[in-house]
């Protein structure tokens, strides 16, 4: 070998090596069972390494000797008291969720994460939990939903669209307009926007990415968890009753709630009002009374939801929170848009065979049922566990989805949702 071409190896061989060794890594099939404790952590983790990703997720609800139950949601899951679900179910029931929702995690990063497990929700019971807040005009934040979705989420439902699906072009077009035009899952998704198969080039070239990552992710995603079931589930077990007794419960939870809510009138908790609000207060009057989630592109993201519970066939209980009354009256929110929004959600999935509701939206003045402003906390996540422990326990008739893909549209994501307008699309629109 000629001196300049030996230098030049010895500079840039040890990285042609090295970067050969991460792609022989990357690339082998690598795979293993995850043990109960990673699933465990997993489950209430709400990381967002576990929301992209596939692995632990499938690992644990394949699992049948723990029977977890997806829970989808977004921040109100965070609000870990000693009532919080996975802590009751832990002491009290026959299942376990595994949360999914953080802040940002709306409609549309649910379905791609629902998408990814898809086999292991066929034919399961779920819980939905839904915050009319996220129905705003711009919808989900593009930051947050890159945040929680990525390439191995996108790219899996990119290999497995179906261009003559108006479901399907519909996501890709959503996908377009929060990642933007440039980059290959953009260039992906504008085929199937326009109702065109991805090039043999492409399904290859994705195919590979997505082997990548999926090696990557039985790799790591076992090391990046928060460690909120040995700091939170376990001593809020403890602190629980031995027996579970619904009245009970909901009186102490009242107890708890006078304990720690002293230092503001809005009878939320403590902690939350020093770290969010004080200081802050008399600048957030009258600060929300402009809000209106009557129209939003968060309906058609919704819709694309609830195809996917029809395409698993999941038995599902969707839970409607409310908003903290005495807060609502600060900022100026008008609970009667509230109210008709609620209207409206009920009316998309009542419409398409959705029956099983449970609606919080008229809780919000009632003292104890509220962690904060917007979240559920002490007696509401006792009355949450009441619904769905019942739903879970007990058997449910089999469900009959009748999607319509006009809820899809303009004319619905637009639509003011007085009793006269949903009379009348009913009429025109659902024959």
């Amino acid at each position: 070998m000629k001196k300049p071409a030996k230098q030049l190896w010895l500079v840039l061989g040890p990285l042609f090596v090295a970067a050969l060794l991460c792609l022989l890594v990357f690339a082998y099939p690598w795979s293993g069972k995850r043990s109960q404790a990673t699933l465990q952590r997993a489950a209430v983790s709400l990381s967002n390494v576990v929301f992209k990703n596939r692995d632990l997720k499938v690992q644990a609800l394949s699992d049948k000797s723990k029977h977890y139950v997806a829970f989808f949601g977004s921040s109100e899951l965070n609000r870990m008291d000693k009532y919080h679900p996975s802590v009751m179910a832990a002491k009290y029931h026959n299942y376990t969720p595994f949360l999914f929702g953080s802040r940002g995690t709306q409609s549309l990063p649910q379905m791609l994460n629902m998408t990814m497990m898809s086999k292991q929700l066929t034919n399961k019971k779920a819980v939905f939990i839904i915050s009319p807040q996220w129905f705003t005009k711009p919808g989900v934040d593009k930051t947050a939903f890159a945040y929680y979705t990525g390439s191995y989420s996108d790219i899996y439902w990119l290999l497995q669209a179906n261009p003559k699906s108006a479901y399907d072009r519909y996501t890709a077009q959503r996908l377009i307009e929060l990642l933007g035009t440039d980059g290959t899952i953009p260039n992906a998704a504008k085929r199937i926007a326009s109702g065109k198969s991805l090039t043999g080039f492409e399904r290859r070239w994705l195919s590979f990415r997505m082997s990548l990552l999926a090696h990557e992710d039985n790799l790591f995603s076992g090391y990046f968890l928060n460690n909120n079931y040995q700091k939170k589930i376990v001593p809020g077990e403890e602190a629980l009753p031995v027996t579970y007794n619904y009245s009970k419960l909901y009186q102490q939870a009242a107890k708890d709630k006078a304990k720690q809510s002293k230092n503001n009138h809005l009878g939320i908790i403590d902690s939350f009002y020093r770290k969010q609000l004080r200081g802050k207060y008399w600048s957030t009057k009258n600060s929300q009374r402009h809000f209106d989630y009557y129209k939003s592109p968060e309906y058609g993201d919704f819709e694309t939801v609830l195809k996917q519970f029809q395409k698993t066939n999941t038995n599902v209980i969707f839970v409607i929170t409310p908003v903290n009354e005495k807060w609502e009256k600060h900022t100026g929110m008008s609970m009667k848009m509230y109210y008709q929004t609620v209207n409206k959600i009920k009316f998309q999935l009542q419409s398409q065979g959705f029956n099983n509701i449970v609606d919080f939206s008229h809780k919000g003045n009632q003292s104890s049922f509220m962690n904060d402003t917007i979240h559920l906390g002490w007696s509401g996540w006792v009355d949450f566990d009441r619904q769905v422990s019942r739903f879970m326990e007990n058997k449910q008739a089999s469900p009959n989805y009748h999607v319509n893909d006009v809820f899809l549209s303009k004319k619905w994501t637009n639509l003011i949702p007085t009793t006269n307008n949903l009379k009348q699309f009913q009429k025109t629109e659902l024959k």
